[in-house]
């Protein structure tokens, strides 16, 4: 894979020498807590520190309140001079560890440490399981258990195997429970193939129908009582949360909050929607959002920042310090307890690893999403003045308070993203023998003494909880947790009632569902209640009242205004009883959030076997039915999902609400992907004709809808729904922008299926006319050029090539607008005649580089394309040099023999040369000054294809704005190393598809039947 960094800008150079930079002290522990500085009454206790702990980047707490650390000691590398960048070292050794911490007196700090179990590589979480703990250490999943309680673990089972060992910043970490009782696992970026471990079934069981699993830009989850494993939506870096309604966020370098929106299981319902990602941004990226540190600058980034200071930039005054923005997100963690004021429980808290700092985001809903919003002005929560301080991860601890990550190092940056000359100058391996666990806390918090109150604080910021021993808690007192303020207390309960699965917590959960005096009581002990129907199938809808009173038809039921504001309540059905009918109890909640959960769980597919046709479940289907009115949409989504399973039985019911759901919750983008990703038998592209007569009768219907719907239909692929989609979009004529539309995305749609409208239709001789009409309005100079670039896009996918090919000429020449030439192109790639390379290849002289980038992609799409392109490279038509190192890169793995040997001859193999001696070749122009005009000249022909600046370019690669405070040497050997440091989300991928096409580009998002790729 090749990636083109950043071009040559308009930037002054300085010769390089030796470098030397000085060592800043650490802060021993028992003054650290001086250097901080937090707001909002806070403070930071110190509960661990060196030689107890070292390298800590990940916390979990056991039922008896132990702390299970994850030290990663071997971070970055193991060996300085043996590590490659930019591939898989495996052979760094596994020196992680494990460490076992226990306060054995109870005043809140620990004194004991064990190594739980060395010989990890990179471990970077874990989660509690039946007395031991799963433990994230790529490229491997571990299951680690002490069996005669000496604090070193005699069990150790490889689990789950295959994960690639590249990236140390994109390995899979923060492994976490759902309330679905499935383990949530952020997979990184590095990829690999989930594989299970032969003997592992002594932990866990292996599915008969397991199949290794292939894992690029995903998270994972897994039940560890069933072994069933699936992909999760996600691909971020570091970090993996829940709030208390089970919505998760991620976090990843410059992208501080991540909503997961999309479910991959979602996505996989329809196949035919594409979707740009299923993490939705809720905070601006880094570039935008700015930090405010109080620790000096490292010596090394001093250095560099000197450098601009030299040279007399006017870049801001927090480039010139080598800080000033978000740059390295980690360990995104949602407050989930009770020892801080209520309000906080709306705030994610987000470390900035590089400046010394974490701070918080307020989280508020915005539709079926959130936004994170900035609350502390012009200060971040906690920053500190010693810049060894490295917070990377927390955790919701026993105490109700958040514990923190220090990982407590002089460097803390990426190999591969330093300077070689400045690598050879820093230790980043300086600190690998410390580490530090803080507790963030209302000032002037105390523990109480050994064996005090388990119970809340009477009033926050006087006292710390004692941890309750929980491994031996009475069924009866692990069911009254649930009700538990403190989040780690109702997720260590429920997870004991899963591993033990005691029936005699059925009528105990039974009532905390009715009784329980929070919302987070009552959807924790519903979810604890459906865990249970594995062994006790009719226990959420079972009735108590005479069958044979009961109606064939729905039952009857309606939502009436609960006592809360803007709440609705359902009336189940009087032969429900209280007792046995709880989903419905759930549906009737004052809380949206647990009549939201409710709904969850009858999607979960909660149908007991021989109940399909019964009372019960016609039951659920009606309540559902009635759920898709409610006035909170994430309930009236949940409910649409739902639905799909009850479909076959009831009378349509998904059917009947849809219609109303596409109207009303697809003006935003996230819900109407919500609403296509729950498409069921096709009802979605059956409803594609009706709404565009609805929209050309006058009514009000989002025209995204309208594209969104005929884009699926045209991938579909489907003759009858695409005929009379467009034959309802003809009412007002062959030149209504409608029309047009509709034209542009069933195109679309069937470009991304490989075909044309005539392979599916081939009496089309009125969109034929329709084709003409739009290109008739292309060429007419008085249009603008967005509507004339829609007229050739629509057009080129009705029109029979050798209509198209005599319009062609007249698009392409240098006095049309530039977009109009791109869409002329695009519109010609999606033919497949021979002649299409003859065409490109006559075109070329007057084309521009943004032009040949596109025309160079369509002619390496397809085999006798290229064989064209290589024709016209030897008849000196096409120079080497006019193509971009992506495509020569392209053509380097051609697998044709006789294509790869003309190949060969021209340009080698693709890859590059030498490029320690390419830089050292071009070291000289370290010392010449820069010119902006020349730079910028440069930057328009070479670079702007892909990269954006300012409000020029395009944004594929990196944004140039993210490189402003890079030195000399950083930007020199980036450019001429391109594949020195590739972010995954930067590497270029070559895709070749089942039809013959092979397609280049950066993968933008990636779902269960979409691959979609950014050029």
């Amino acid at each position: 894979m090749r990636f083109i960094f950043p071009c040559l800008l308009c930037l002054p150079w300085l010769s390089l020498s030796a470098l030397d930079f000085p060592s800043t002290p650490p802060v021993e522990p028992p003054n650290a807590a001086k250097t901080f500085h937090v707001l909002d009454g806070f403070e930071m206790q110190l509960i661990a520190a060196e030689p107890l702990v070292t390298d800590p980047v990940a916390i979990t707490y056991d039922a008896d309140g132990r702390a299970f650390v994850c030290e990663m000691n071997d971070y970055p590398y193991t060996d300085k001079a043996a590590h490659k960048p930019a591939q898989e070292n495996p052979t760094d050794l596994p020196l992680g560890k494990l460490r076992l911490l226990t306060d054995t007196d109870g005043d809140g700090t620990f004194d004991k440490a064990t190594v739980f179990a060395d010989g990890l590589s990179w471990p970077t979480g874990a989660a509690c399981w039946k007395g031991g703990i799963f433990v994230t250490a790529t490229p491997d999943v571990w299951y680690l258990k002490d069996t005669n309680d000496d604090g070193v673990a005699d069990v150790r089972q490889k689990v789950f195997t295959g994960f690639k060992k590249l990236n140390v910043q994109a390995v899979m970490n923060n492994p976490i429970w759902g309330l679905d009782h499935r383990i949530y696992i952020a997979g990184g970026s590095n990829g690999g193939e989930i594989q299970r471990v032969p003997g592992s079934e002594s932990v866990m069981p292996i599915p008969k129908d397991f199949k290794p699993l292939p894992i690029k830009r995903n998270d994972f989850s897994f039940d560890p009582s069933t072994g069933d494993v699936r992909l999760e939506s996600g691909g971020a870096r570091f970090g993996n949360t829940f709030d208390d309604w089970g919505n998760r966020f991620l976090c990843n370098i410059r992208n501080p909050c991540q909503h997961v929106v999309l479910p991959y299981r979602y996505l996989a319902r329809n196949p035919y929607l594409v979707v740009p990602s299923a993490l939705n941004d809720c905070a601006e990226a880094g570039d935008q959002l700015p930090v405010y540190r109080t620790s000096p600058a490292e010596p090394w980034r001093e250095f560099r920042a000197k450098r601009w200071v030299q040279e007399g930039s006017h870049l801001p005054k927090s480039e010139l310090v080598g800080a000033g923005v978000v740059t390295s997100s980690s360990g995104i963690t949602v407050y989930r307890g009770d020892a801080y004021p209520p309000e906080y429980r709306d705030f994610a808290f987000v470390a900035d690893v590089a400046g010394n700092l974490f701070y918080r985001m307020k989280l508020v809903p915005d539709g079926v999403t959130f936004k994170a919003v900035q609350v502390d002005g012009k200060a971040n929560f906690c920053t500190s003045d010693d810049l060894w301080f490295r917070p990377v991860n927390f955790v919701n601890a026993p105490d109700g308070c958040l514990h923190v990550c220090d990982m407590y190092r002089e460097v803390i940056e990426h190999p591969w993203s330093i300077p070689d000359d400045i690598h050879t100058a820093v230790d980043l391996l300086r600190g690998r023998d410390r580490g530090r666990i803080w507790r963030l806390t209302p000032r002037g918090s105390v523990v109480p003494p050994s064996g005090g109150s388990d119970k809340a604080p009477a009033k926050a910021g006087t006292t710390i909880r004692v941890t309750p021993k929980l491994s031996n808690a009475l069924t009866p007192n692990l069911v009254a947790l649930l009700d538990h303020p403190n989040a780690w207390h109702r997720e260590t309960a429920q997870r004991l009632l899963f591993e033990r699965q005691d029936q005699t917590a059925v009528e105990p959960l039974r009532t905390m569902v009715e009784n329980a005096k929070i919302p987070q009581g009552r959807i924790t002990a519903l979810w604890t209640l459906e865990a249970m129907s594995h062994f006790n199938t009719k226990l959420l809808v079972s009735l108590n009242g005479p069958l044979d009173g009961m109606p064939r038809g729905p039952v009857p039921g309606k939502l009436v205004p609960a006592s809360a504001p803007g709440r609705l309540k359902f009336v189940p059905h009087p032969f429900h009883d209280r007792g046995s009918g709880l989903l419905f109890l759930a549906f009737a909640d004052e809380s949206e959030q647990v009549q939201m959960h409710a709904v969850m769980i009858a999607e979960s597919g909660y149908q007991p076997v021989g109940l399909a046709e019964g009372p019960a479940n016609i039951g659920i289907a009606q309540t559902l039915r009635e759920l898709a009115d409610h006035p909170f949409v994430g309930v009236r989504l949940k409910a649409l999902h739902a639905l799909r399973a009850y479909d076959s039985h009831f009378g349509s019911p998904y059917q009947q609400v849809l219609p109303k759901i596409l109207l009303q919750d697809t003006l935003e983008a996230w819900s109407r992907a919500l609403v296509f990703s729950s498409d069921y038998r096709g009802s979605l592209l059956n409803s594609f004709p009706g709404v565009v007569q609805r929209k050309q009768k006058g009514e009000e219907v989002p025209l995204n809808l309208i594209g969104d719907l005929a884009e699926m239909a045209g991938a579909s692929a489907r003759e009858s729904f695409v005929k009379e989609g467009i034959r309802n979009a003809l009412t007002h004529g062959y030149d209504d922008p409608v029309l047009r539309f509709v034209m542009l995305h069933v195109g679309l749609g069937l470009s991304r299926a490989g075909k044309r409208y005539a392979d599916i239709e081939h009496d089309h001789a009125t969109m034929a006319y329709a084709a003409q009409t739009q290109m008739n309005t292309a060429l007419k100079v008085s249009e603008s050029p967005a509507v004339r670039a829609e007229c050739v896009s629509a057009a080129g996918f009705f029109m029979v090539f050798n209509v198209f090919r005599y319009a062609f000429p007249k698009l392409i020449t240098p006095d049309q607008p530039q977009e109009l030439q791109l869409a002329a192109l695009e519109a010609l790639g999606t033919y497949r005649e021979p002649a299409v390379a003859e065409m490109l290849i006559d075109a070329w002289p007057k084309m521009t580089p943004a032009l040949r980038d596109k025309a160079t992609t369509i002619l390496l799409s397809r085999t006798d394309r290229i064989a064209k392109l290589l024709d016209a490279i030897e008849a000196k038509k096409i120079t080497l040099a006019q193509l971009s190192v992506a495509a020569k890169a392209t053509l380097g793995r051609q697998k044709t023999p006789a294509l790869a040997e003309r190949i060969a001859k021209l340009i080698g193999d693709g890859s590059s040369s030498n490029r320690k001696e390419v830089i050292a070749k071009y070291a000289s122009v370290m010392s010449m000054a820069g010119d902006a005009t020349r730079g910028a000249k440069i930057y328009e022909t070479a670079c702007m294809v892909c990269h954006k600046f300012a409000d020029k370019g395009n944004d594929v690669g990196p944004h140039l704005g993210t490189i402003k405070a890079w030195t000399a040497e950083q930007l020199v050997t980036n450019i001429l190393d391109p594949n020195r440091e590739v972010s995954p989300n930067f590497a270029l991928y070559i895709v070749e598809t089942n039809d013959g096409r092979t397609l280049t580009g950066l993968i933008a998002s990636e779902t269960a039947g979409n691959l979609t790729l950014k050029r």
